[in-house]
């Protein structure tokens, strides 16, 4: 598929927020996630400094859309590039689970980038949704553990020396619980840094205090922050979001000085324990290793019971001309869009 293709449909770039919702609200009701709503891309938009769309397609009285960031590309003011949120985009579309979404959708949509001047565009999938944008790519895998199986499942599912650790921490005394004001958001700030710096994370990850604090207080989010305690000091401290359908994991952080035992583990069983019981979300969304990779981190939320479900990114170039143009002199073949890669 390429612009040049027949288009007989038309797709529309849709900024505002009325608009936007409405459409999250009417066809996208039972498809839309935390990622694909107007406040979070448009938090996300101010914090990389691009702009927010909605680029959607009728067809079939069907409607597809794809939430995107728009970059604006130095030196080059009547071009863009785009990008998908920190976090699981995907495609929306309002058909039935398994159907395609029409090529005619995507081709519309391809000509509303192409003629917005959008040179590529990087999009992340979502585990719940078939990944169907050209230029996508296997990129590893995430895990998915199913709420909906219930607490005797999860249960069952929960791998041994999870289970050791969470009697080994309940017996000395350790307990999780939720701060659903955010009076300790600041503290897990520090302690998520610290932790991004033992890791030696890339200055991508590095959120600063008032992106944490957006995400808290974004209502579509419905974040919870949950802390660990080994008596009065904080051992370790999540933030959770949770969408109509799923939830997920999206931030945490310990402290190995304040605590010898695992409190991470402690703070997930009392989420997926808590999130069981409330029953309004089929699934937890625990994300996957470092890089979509199966290491060491992505064994550790297995233990949980998570499944894995393939993880997919778009690397879409939309406008070649321009794009081979905009490279040159840019060897990182790994890097994408490849003109953004440092020379």
């Amino acid at each position: 598929m390429t612009f040049l293709d027949p288009v007989s449909s038309e797709a529309s770039i849709v900024t505002d927020a009325a608009e936007w919702q409405a459409l999250i609200d009417g066809p996208f009701r039972e498809v839309a996630d935390i990622y694909h709503q107007p406040d979070f891309v448009d938090l996300e938009a101010r914090r990389i400094g691009a702009t927010p769309g909605l680029v959607v397609a009728e067809v079939a009285g069907r409607t597809v859309g794809l939430s995107l960031l728009f970059r604006s590309i130095p030196g080059h003011p009547e071009l863009c590039d785009a990008t998908s949120v920190y976090g699981y985009n995907g495609l929306l579309y309002s058909g039935p689970t398994g159907e395609p979404v029409p090529l005619e959708a995507l081709a519309a949509i391809e000509r509303a980038l192409y003629l917005r001047g959008c040179v590529a565009v990087f999009n992340r999938s979502h585990p719940l949704r078939p990944a169907q944008l050209p230029g996508r790519a296997l990129s590893g895998e995430t895990l998915l553990l199913d709420l909906a199986a219930g607490q005797d499942a999860y249960l069952h599912g929960l791998a041994g020396g999870h289970a050791y650790d969470l009697r080994r921490m309940r017996a000395a005394g350790l307990r999780a619980e939720v701060d659903m004001e955010g009076k300790h958001l600041e503290a897990f700030h520090q302690m998520y840094l610290a932790t991004m710096n033992r890791h030696g994370a890339t200055a991508g990850y590095r959120f600063p205090l008032e992106v944490v604090r957006g995400h808290f207080q974004l209502p579509s989010n419905a974040a919870q922050l949950w802390l660990a305690w080994d008596g009065d000091r904080l051992a370790a401290s999540a933030l959770f979001f949770r969408g109509r359908h799923c939830a997920h994991y999206h931030l945490s952080a310990s402290d190995r000085q304040a605590s010898k035992h695992p409190a991470t583990k402690l703070i997930l069983d009392a989420f997926i324990r808590s999130e069981i019981a409330l029953g309004q979300r089929t699934s937890l969304h625990l994300g996957g290793g470092v890089g979509a990779a199966v290491d060491s981190l992505n064994q550790f939320k297995r233990g949980f019971g998570a499944q894995p479900v393939s993880f997919v990114v778009t690397r879409w170039i939309v406008r070649p001309a321009d794009y081979d143009l905009l490279s040159e002199g840019h060897a990182d073949a790994d890097y994408f869009p490849l003109y953004r890669s440092p020379i």
